[in-house]
């Protein structure tokens, strides 16, 4: 799936054909809400998992 990334487009959210929404990563805004919830979230999991297991 590829991604969208329109930056004309001042939408961060984008409907999508079948439903939903889709981000839209030519917005910075959606960028940062990416990190927020996908890779800060994760670092942690990575974490604290290496802290419990060490």
């Amino acid at each position: 799936m590829a991604l969208y990334r329109d930056p004309r487009d001042k939408r961060v959210f984008v409907p999508k054909k079948g439903g939903g929404v889709a981000l839209n990563f030519g917005h910075p805004i959606a960028w940062t809400i990416f990190l927020c919830m996908t890779v800060i979230p994760l670092a942690i999991v990575a974490a604290v998992t290496i802290a419990v297991i060490a």
